[in-house]
């Protein structure tokens, strides 16, 4: 199932949700489905998220977690 929602918000909240997309790269609509992803994200998900907030690993680009990922697999085997 989808759905689709239609937000009101004051200009001053639209002024600020526009910047903080535009800081990302990303659209409003994009950065808007991130936050309540986020908000509806399991809690052992964002005790993951936290934990890895207070390590300083959230500021990873995708080649390095792709590398993280990579080298704990192997050191599994």
């Amino acid at each position: 199932m989808t759905l689709t929602l239609t937000i009101e918000l004051p200009e001053e909240q639209t002024q600020a949700l526009k910047a903080k997309a535009m800081a990302r790269g990303i659209s409003t609509e994009q950065y808007a489905r991130q936050v309540l992803e986020h908000d509806l994200a399991p809690e052992w998900l964002r005790k993951s998220w936290k934990s890895s907030e207070q390590m300083g690993q959230d500021q990873l680009s995708k080649d390095e977690i792709d590398a993280e990922i990579a080298a704990a697999r192997k050191a599994r085997r």
